[in-house]
C-alpha cells in the first residue's frame, strides 16, 4: 500500500511537471513595450523597454569627391539612395515567395529515427514483458491533384514578383526624377543668390553716386537715405537666399542618400531645353504602356485573379499519393530480430467544414481583387492627369523663360537709361531706384524660369514613364 502511494505521488508529480510544460509552450510571449499604452489621450505613449538595436546609431559616413555634376549626382544616388534598395530588396523577397509557391509540385519525404520502450502489464496468473524496438524510417506524400489551386497559387504569386520588379523600376525612376528635381532647385538657388549680388552691386553703385552728389552739392540727403535703404533691403534678400541654397543642399543630399555637408558642393549647369514637337496624346497613350506603377498595378490585379481563383478551388477535395517504409530491431527476451515494413497508399481528402473559413478567405480574395481593379484604374485616371499637365506645363515653361530674358533685358536698359537720366539731372533718385528694383525682380524671374523649365522636363519625362530625360529626343525617335 505505501509503495503504490509513493507510485501515484510519483505519478501525479510527473502529470503537474507535463502539464506546466505543455503550459509554458502554449504561453504567447509578451513585451512590456507592446503592452502599454498612454496614460490618457494628451500625453505621449513612452515605452517602458526599447528592443534591442540591430545597428548603432551612428551618423551616416560619406566623403564627397566635389563638385558633383547631374549625371555623377545619379550614379550616386542609383548607388546610395535607400529607396531603391528598400524596393531592390522587396523584390527578393517576393522572389522568395514565388519559388515557395512551388514546393507543392514536389513530393515531401520525412526521414525518421525512433526508439520505443514499451512495458506491458501481467494479466492475471501471467507474467508481463518489455520490448525495445528502433529503427530509421523513410515516408514520401506527393499531393496529385486539387483542382488547380496550386497552380493557381504559384501563378499568383509569380504575378507578385513581377509586380515587385516593376515597383522595383519605379523606385528608380522616382530616385532619378528626385535627384533631378532638388539638382535644379539648387541651381535656382545659386542663380538667385548671383542675382541677389548683382542687385546689392547696383544698390551700392547707387548709395555711392547719391552721396557723391550730396557731396558736390547736387543732391539731397532724402536721396541718400532712400538709397542706403535699398542697399540693405538687397543685403537681406541676399541672405535670405543664401539660406535657401543651403535647404536645398539638404534636400539634394537626401534625394541622393548621402548625409549632407558643406564639403557636398555641386556644379550648376542649365541645358537648353527644346519644346516638343509632338501631340500631348502620343505621351498620353506612351504613358499607359510605359509607367512601371501602371505594370506593376496591372500585375498586382492579376494576381489577385490568381489568388481568388485558388481560394475558390481551396474548397475541393485533394488526392495524394502517400508511401513509406522502415527497418525496426525488435530487442525482444527470447530472439532479437530486425523487421522490414513498407506501406503505398493514394486517398482523397476533403475537408468540407472548417468554420466557413474557407468561404470567408475566398470573400476575402474577391473584395482584394475588386479593390486592386478599382486601383488601377484610379492610378490610369491619375497618370492621364499628369501628363496632360505637365505637358501643357512643359510648353508654358518655355514660353515663359523666353519672355524672363526679355524682361530682365529691358529692365537692364530701363536701369541705364534712369541713371544717365539721373547724371545729367533729368532724373531723381527715384526712378532710378525702381528701375534698379524692376531688374532685380527680372533677374529673380529668370532664374526660376529656367529652374521651372528644368524641372518641368524632368518631371515631363518621369511621369511619361522614362527612366532617362531625353523625352523630346524619344518621342521623336518613335514617331517620325
Amino acid at each position: 500500500m505505501e509503495q503504490r502511494d509513493k507510485i501515484n505521488s510519483f505519478g501525479k508529480g510527473v502529470l503537474a511537471v507535463f502539464v506546466s510544460f505543455l503550459g509554458g509552450c502554449a504561453s504567447v510571449p509578451t513585451k512590456d513595450v507592446a503592452l502599454k499604452t498612454s496614460s490618457d489621450p494628451e500625453h505621449v505613449w513612452e515605452p517602458t523597454a526599447l528592443p534591442a538595436k540591430t545597428e548603432p546609431t551612428e551618423r551616416p559616413t560619406f566623403e564627397p569627391q566635389s563638385p558633383y555634376s547631374l549625371p555623377k549626382l545619379l550614379e550616386l544616388g542609383l548607388s546610395k539612395n535607400p529607396q531603391t534598395r528598400v524596393a531592390w530588396w522587396s523584390a527578393q523577397k517576393a522572389l522568395s515567395s514565388a519559388e515557395r509557391a512551388k514546393v507543392p509540385f514536389f513530393p515531401s519525404a520525412t526521414a525518421t529515427l525512433s526508439g520505443t520502450h514499451a512495458r506491458t502489464g501481467a494479466l492475471s496468473g501471467g507474467q508481463g514483458s518489455t520490448t525495445d524496438k528502433w529503427g530509421p524510417g523513410l515516408t514520401v506524400a506527393y499531393k496529385l491533384f486539387q483542382f488547380g489551386a496550386d497552380k493557381a497559387n504559384a501563378e499568383s504569386a509569380a504575378c507578385a514578383l513581377a509586380a515587385a520588379n516593376y515597383q522595383f523600376n519605379y523606385a528608380l525612376q522616382t530616385a532619378v526624377f528626385s535627384i533631378q528635381k532638388s539638382y535644379y532647385q539648387y541651381a535656382a538657388a545659386v542663380t538667385a543668390i548671383e542675382a541677389r549680388k548683382s542687385s546689392l552691386e547696383d544698390a551700392e553703385n547707387s548709395l555711392k553716386e547719391a552721396e557723391s552728389r550730396m557731396q558736390n552739392g547736387l543732391g539731397r540727403s532724402q536721396a541718400v537715405l532712400l538709397a542706403k535703404a535699398e542697399k540693405l533691403q538687397a543685403e537681406y534678400e541676399l541672405i535670405a537666399a543664401e539660406a535657401a541654397l543651403e535647404q536645398c543642399r539638404a534636400e539634394l543630399a537626401l534625394a541622393v542618400g548621402v548625409p549632407v555637408s558643406k564639403e557636398f558642393q555641386i556644379e550648376v549647369t542649365f541645358n537648353d531645353f527644346e519644346p516638343l514637337a509632338k501631340e500631348v496624346t502620343t505621351l498620353l497613350e506612351g504613358a499607359l504602356k510605359n509607367r512601371a506603377d501602371i505594370l506593376a498595378q496591372e500585375a498586382a490585379v492579376e494576381a489577385s485573379e490568381k489568388a481568388h481563383f485558388a481560394s475558390e478551388r481551396s474548397r475541393y477535395p485533394a488526392i495524394e499519393l502517400s508511401g513509406g517504409l522502415n527497418r525496426l530491431h525488435h530487442n525482444t527476451p527470447s530472439t532479437p530480430r530486425w523487421q522490414n515494413n513498407y506501406n503505398v497508399g493514394i486517398g482523397l481528402s476533403w475537408n468540407f467544414f472548417d468554420g466557413f473559413d474557407k468561404q470567408y478567405k475566398a470573400l476575402e480574395q474577391y473584395a482584394e481583387l475588386k479593390k486592386q481593379r478599382f486601383a488601377l484604374r484610379q492610378q490610369r485616371l491619375q497618370v492621364l492627369r499628369d501628363v496632360w499637365s505637365e505637358f501643357h506645363a512643359f510648353q508654358s515653361a518655355v514660353q515663359l523663360l523666353t519672355a524672363a530674358k526679355a524682361l530682365e533685358a529691358a529692365a537692364q536698359e530701363a536701369l541705364n537709361a534712369s541713371r544717365s537720366g539721373y547724371d545729367s539731372g533729368l532724373n531723381d533718385i527715384l526712378d532710378v531706384l525702381s528701375a534698379q528694383k524692376n531688374l532685380s525682380e527680372a533677374r529673380l524671374k529668370r532664374a526660376q524660369s529656367q529652374a521651372s523649365l528644368a524641372i518641368h522636363w524632368a518631371q515631363l519625362a518621369y511621369v511619361s514613364g522614362h527612366l532617362n530625360t531625353d523625352v523630346s529626343k524619344e518621342t521623336t525617335e518613335n514617331n517620325p
